[in-house]
């Protein structure tokens, strides 16, 4: 498998989002199904945990100070690693 390409907040955003309601659809279903009593306790801190992602990205793109210090970090971390290693794998979309 090759390596992961760049990626955008917005990206992640959306796969996260995805992933989260994929998660809830087949719990649920299993449930409704009669094939569980319950969610599976793992799949719903999962799902728990995407829904956290998809906040934190709204935050950070909320907060312009918070978009300004990311690209700065990204561009601080890509001049470090430029001779050893591609530039970071994250893009910061302008506004």
């Amino acid at each position: 498998m090759k390596p992961p390409g760049k990626s955008t907040l917005d990206r992640m955003q959306l796969t996260a989002f995805e992933e989260m309601e994929r998660i809830q659809i087949v719990q649920d279903f299993w449930v409704k199904d009669g094939a569980r009593k319950e969610p599976a306790p793992d799949q719903v801190n999962k799902r728990d945990d995407f829904a956290s992602i998809v906040r934190l990205i709204d935050i950070i793109n909320s907060d312009k100070v918070m978009l300004d210090r990311l690209k700065e970090g990204l561009a601080r971390a890509s001049s470090l690693l430029a001779a050893t290693a591609p530039a970071s794998d994250v893009e910061v979309e302008p506004e």
